[in-house]
């Protein structure tokens, strides 16, 4: 069901199954450092997760962190990158049934709403923001692609208006992410219907 098909855009708040450590795992060091810092992030959030703990947990020196990556910021931007590539595919397989590119393009923008709201929810402003800065770009790259492909086919389709698809997915996304960080200042705003509304006359 498309209702399943993306859940975070950010790593989530969660109980860890199972822990990375040491050499037991056939993963390289860098790839068992991201591993090691997604899981403290999912038990304690970004701002409290550090790379004391994450050398700690990997009995490693934070010299060898820094090896492979420029500090925490590096660690989780190439995290949510990895997870927005991944959750990329699985929204677009999940939206493909739908029988119109607008239904398709309101579904991916639905989601994104609705698992902003969800993460705004499970931490405070001031965190929220500090991921969101580091998490934008990859959020963008991933999304944006979903985006621009249903435009793309939609314009093709005679169902958008003709133009520059690139232009028009920045607009949509600039559109999207702004309202995301509105929605982190304040809760209780709710103009969903409204957003998806507007992006859809824009389209058409």
């Amino acid at each position: 069901m498309v209702e399943t098909a993306m859940r975070k855009e950010f790593p989530r708040r969660r109980q860890c199954r199972h822990r990375v450590t040491g050499s037991r795992v056939p993963m390289s060091t860098k790839q068992q450092i991201a591993e090691v810092f997604e899981q403290l992030v999912g038990r304690v959030g970004y701002d409290k997760a550090t790379l004391d703990d994450v050398a700690r947990e990997m009995h490693i020196s934070k010299k060898t962190i820094y090896v492979h990556f420029e500090g925490k910021r590096d660690i989780y931007a190439q995290i949510v990158e990895r997870q927005a590539a991944r959750e990329k595919m699985r929204l677009a397989a999940a939206v493909a049934t739908l029988p119109t590119f607008a239904a398709r393009v309101e579904a991916v923008v639905g989601f994104v709403l609705q698992s902003a709201r969800a993460h705004i929810n499970e931490t405070g402003r001031d965190e929220w923001m500090r991921e969101y800065e580091v998490a934008a770009d990859a959020f963008r790259q991933a999304n944006g692609e979903l985006l621009r492909e249903l435009i793309v086919a939609g314009i093709a389709a005679e169902e958008f208006s003709a133009g520059d698809a690139v232009f028009i997915e920045r607009m949509v996304t600039a559109m999207v992410l702004d309202y995301v960080v509105m929605v982190n200042e304040d809760p209780a705003i709710d103009h969903d219907a409204e957003l998806l509304a507007r992006i859809l006359k824009f389209l058409q």
